[in-house]
């Protein structure tokens, strides 16, 4: 514990009115600082609002994950018409589908 901690908290009962030994000021201190302590390691800010992802944040958020997904759908989308492209070609097919994992084709 530092002086200057010990020194503040016996200004701040001093301006409230109340008298206390050194000892009890130091200890009252030490208390406080604990708790603060505590406060930080166990991160209790996410009961407070302004802590945290904000509603804004979370729609910006949500958005640009939405818009990743549509991305990499339109890939997938792309690279399966492809596919279907080649084995139409290939096959000189009339039509091509995917049924139990296995690329089907009719002539």
């Amino acid at each position: 514990m530092r002086n200057e901690d010990i020194e503040v908290m016996a200004e701040i009962f001093q301006e409230h009115g109340i008298s206390a030994s050194t000892d009890v000021i130091e200890k009252v201190a030490s208390d406080f600082i604990d708790h603060l302590d505590a406060m930080h390691e166990m991160r209790m800010t996410p009961f407070m609002k302004s802590v945290g992802e904000s509603d804004f944040e979370k729609v910006k958020r949500l958005e640009r994950e939405l818009s990743l997904a549509k991305s990499n759908l339109a890939k997938l989308s792309k690279e399966n018409q492809v596919y279907h492209d080649n084995v139409m070609q290939r096959r000189r097919a009339s039509r091509v589908w995917i049924e139990d994992n296995t690329v089907k084709y009719s002539l």
